[in-house]
Parts: C-alpha cells; sequence; structure tokens
C-alpha cells in the first residue's frame, strides 16, 4: 500500500490521523539514504577509515605511547625468573639501574653487578642443604602415641563387661 494522502483518506482516515500518519511516516524515513547517494557515502567512509588507520599508526610514535610500552616492558621483565633473586620492593629500582639498549651486556651479568654494588638490593641465596621443615636437636623417629588398643568398644573406653 502506497502512503498517500488519497488512499489513507479512503480507508476512512480523517484529516487529523492522516496528518499523523504522514508524519510518522516521514520521521521514519528521515535516515534513508537514495541509491544515488550511497556510492559517495561509502567513499567518504572509506576515506574517513584510510585516515584514522593513519592516526593510529602515527599514535605508535608519541610520548604517552612509549612511555606505556615502557611500563608494559618493565612490569614483563620484573614478574620473569631473572629477578627473582632481587627482594620485591627493589626490583623496579634495579631495572632502571640496568642497559637495555643494542650492544647492551647480558641482563643476568649486569644483576651480577647490581648485586655486587647493592647486596642488601638481593635476597640471599639459599643453600639446598636446608630443608623445609622445622629442625630440631636430633632427627625424629618413631611415631605418635596409640594407647591402649583394644578390638571392642569395651576394651577401647576401658568397661568392665558385667
Amino acid at each position: 500500500m502506497a502512503f498517500t494522502r488519497r488512499a489513507l483518506t479512503a480507508l476512512g482516515l480523517s484529516e487529523e490521523q492522516v496528518e499523523k500518519v504522514m508524519t510518522l511516516h516521514g520521521t521514519s524515513m528521515s535516515d534513508f539514504i537514495p541509491k544515488s547517494e550511497m556510492q559517495t557515502k561509502i567513499d567518504e567512509a572509506l576515506a574517513d577509515a584510510q585516515k584514522n588507520a593513519l592516526q593510529n599508526v602515527q599514535i605508535k610514535e608519541t610520548d604517552e605511547y612509549k612511555a606505556v610500552a615502557e611500563e608494559r616492558d618493565m612490569l614483563r621483565a620484573l614478574g620473569g625468573d631473572e629477578f627473582a633473586s632481587v627482594k620485591p620492593k627493589f626490583r623496579e629500582t634495579v631495572y632502571k639501574m640496568l642497559e637495555r639498549g643494542e650492544g647492551a651486556p647480558d641482563i643476568s651479568e649486569q644483576l651480577k653487578t647490581v648485586a655486587e654494588k647493592y647486596e642488601e638490593y638481593f635476597a640471599p641465596a639459599e643453600s639446598s642443604e636446608q630443608s623445609k621443615g622445622p629442625q630440631f636437636g636430633a632427627a625424629v623417629q618413631g611415631q605418635m602415641p596409640r594407647g591402649q588398643q583394644g578390638t571392642t568398644f569395651e576394651e577401647v573406653w576401658g568397661l568392665k563387661k558385667g
């Protein structure tokens, strides 16, 4: 059915009702794009997307991006095995002491150098001989006391049959 005033009047709608239907139809078609204008809209959207893509590449060159990337690298390094011997509260300080550019010595060698100068930053090396359990004067032998062993309820509790 075509939305014309004649067709709506023929259906028996009053002039006020026809006006409301035509207004609603006009607002529902407000975002309609004719076929003739569609290709220009597509071209505009592609140009805008390419411009934004170039801006995203340029973002990686800003100081803010570089600072965030450096902090990310630091957090990854601090969580690694190389910094396990460094006390947690000194890890960031030790990380900032290290050289990370091209041609820099290996990080493990640099950590040894820092450990010589600042030994309080590092946890003492644990010897493999120490056990994890408590140590007493002599080795523990034996077992827990068992008390009297009996097979029946009366024998275990010391009750007399009777």
